[in-house]
């Protein structure tokens, strides 16, 4: 076995998996894409248990992101990578853990606040009661909350922050990878956004101010539509057509064309050939935040439409919740 799959057997909790499908004799496979790669070996831990495998071929962005065509050819789907968004019969969850350890000394040299909130990904929200302790010994304050829907303490979702309702604390402490995290939270608590990487030891406080300027370009652009293309996904933890009739009306009170598509990949291509000014996406805010660029026409989000017909200035992130 190759070490990499050493690896993600450390960080995946397998005999929980099996204990949760042993009733089954077909299983399905969905993985997102960093983990596609050792599909073959993950296939055949199962058949070494007995299972027939079907391997899902989709693109898998989140837990929001269920193959429901290969959950009907199978007895239990089993999505890797992601804790439970939604609640699907025959879906079986198997997180991915990063296990790390934390440079509390650092974080107190680099952090002039001491009441912090600490947020990550489930990848990394799972070992957040020991994080919290560390800290505290080191000498913060910590708050530590869960979201709604969430199933851990201090995790966030690209589209839902509701961790950050009402917080207390001075600053948020991102633990994790990427931007684009800790970029939201920033956007929605309006604090003080420190992002830190346990494996790099990187530390690093959060600055909007490029995204912002380049999300209000954005809206410039389609502030002189007049048709609109409002776009849900139908994902089933995406799926957000009560919001896109809202959108619909405040678009028709407007005098604005507005029609809802439905696309299961909102991509350039699934859109450039309708005849619409800009679009509203309703689904991930991902697609709108980091792939604008590739769409030909402006692509905003619900918060930046109501910008649009209200005139106001609150460009936040958009939450599920």
């Amino acid at each position: 076995m190759e070490s990499g799959l050493l690896d993600i057997s450390e960080r995946i909790d397998f005999s929980a998996v099996f204990e949760g499908i042993k009733s089954a004799n077909r299983i399905g496979i969905q993985l997102p894409d960093g983990l596609k790669y050792y599909a073959s070996d993950i296939a055949r831990k199962f058949r070494e248990e007995g299972f027939e495998v079907l391997l899902s071929g989709k693109a898998s962005y989140g837990a929001c992101d269920i193959d429901m065509e290969l959950l009907n050819v199978v007895d239990f789907l089993v999505h890797f990578g992601h804790t439970k968004m939604v609640d699907v019969e025959r879906v079986v969850y198997a997180p991915y853990r990063v296990n790390y350890t934390i440079d509390a000394e650092l974080l107190k040299e680099r952090i002039a606040e001491r009441e912090v909130a600490i947020i990550g990904t489930a990848s990394y929200a799972w070992k957040f009661e020991e994080v919290a302790e560390e800290l505290e010994k080191a000498g913060f304050q910590v708050e530590l909350k869960r979201g709604r829907g969430l199933e851990l303490k201090g995790q966030v979702l690209g589209c839902n922050y509701s961790v950050l309702e009402n917080i207390q604390s001075d600053a948020v402490l991102f633990i994790g990878d990427g931007q684009f995290h800790p970029r939201g939270a920033k956007l929605y608590c309006k604090r003080k956004v420190y992002a830190y990487s346990p494996l790099t030891r990187e530390i690093f406080e959060v600055d909007e101010s490029e995204f912002v300027r380049r999300r209000y370009i954005e809206i410039s652009r389609a502030k002189d539509a007049r048709s609109f293309g409002i776009l849900v996904s139908t994902k089933i933890g995406q799926k957000r057509l009560d919001l896109a009739l809202k959108i619909q009306r405040k678009a028709f009170e407007k005098s604005f064309e507005a029609e809802i598509i439905l696309l299961d990949e909102i991509t350039p291509l699934a859109v450039d050939n309708f005849r619409f000014d800009a679009f509203v996406n309703t689904a991930c805010p991902r697609i709108s935040y980091d792939d604008y660029r590739k769409f030909s026409k402006p692509i905003i989000t619900p918060s930046e439409f109501e910008i649009i017909v209200n005139d106001t200035k609150d460009l936040s992130v958009e939450s599920f919740s």
